[in-house]
């Protein structure tokens, strides 16, 4: 049984010829069902896919049903053909043609549609080659910004890498010049302890800058100030340099550092 329309066929191709007198550019059936459900009557709930939607046609002599298209879908591919700069430009033999003659030898009425197609045209290409212009420049700052965006990023990238590594060296240092209690008590200080890591401590050591975060130095100076010093040995076996001042004496993390 065939599907019946509901909407009727006059309808549609009258809201498509009315809507393309509002709408100058491509016709979109989404665009076009919105404007139609609220300014021609009878299409009130009008959709997108009433205007797109293939129609059956029965072959009188055969019985075989076909699907064709809607009038009114074909009158809106014929507009937005007639819009498309391409196809006006294809169909224009003044802009096309491989001779003046094949322009020329043309009837008048034709000559005249075609020159005052050209100056649309040329006017839509003008309007069109403007507005890329424009949006060209703006690619063109947004590029700069984001390339300066990005080599700040790469060389803050490299800087923390470098800390990075600084950092670590100092950590195998620390790791072999305390002994193990100092070294919980040092880490206990960044919210990392045996049984598990202090969120709230650790959390607030993350927001912090990096030299802040790790700053072993002061760690193991008020370790020092607390427990004092575990002696070195000399090559005569007595005490010369303070485990203080040996972790010290490699740990700086200032500009330039080469450790």
């Amino acid at each position: 049984m065939a599907r019946t329309q509901k909407f009727p066929e006059d309808l549609l191709l009258e809201a498509v010829v009315k809507y393309a007198e509002v709408e100058k550019g491509k016709i979109k059936a989404t665009e076009l069902a919105a404007w139609a459900a609220l300014n021609i009557k009878g299409l009130e709930g009008v959709r997108d896919y009433h205007f797109m939607r293939p129609v059956r046609n029965k072959d009188s002599k055969t019985g075989k049903q076909t699907a064709g298209k809607k009038n009114c879908t074909l009158r809106m591919e014929e507009i937005n053909r007639a819009r498309s700069l391409t196809e006006s430009v294809k169909r224009n033999t003044l802009l096309k043609a491989s001779t003046i003659e094949a322009f020329m030898d043309q009837p008048d009425y034709v000559q005249r549609r075609q020159i005052v197609d050209t100056r649309e045209t040329v006017d839509r290409i003008l309007a069109k080659n403007a507005s890329l212009t424009r949006e060209n420049e703006s690619l063109h700052v947004m590029n700069r910004q984001l390339k300066m965006e990005v080599t700040a990023l790469s060389e803050k990238v490299e800087s923390l890498s470098r800390m990075q590594t600084i950092l670590y060296r100092k950590v195998l240092f620390l790791m072999k010049a305390t002994d193990e209690a100092s070294r919980k008590e040092i880490l206990a200080e960044m919210g990392i302890e045996d049984q598990g890591i202090d969120l709230d401590v650790y959390t607030q050591s993350l927001s912090l800058d990096i030299g802040d975060i790790m700053d072993i130095n002061r760690a193991v100076i008020r370790h020092m100030a607390t427990y004092g010093s575990i002696p070195d040995e000399d090559k005569d076996g007595q005490s010369t340099m303070s485990l203080s001042d040996n972790v010290i004496a490699g740990l700086h993390f200032g500009e330039g550092s080469n450790e």
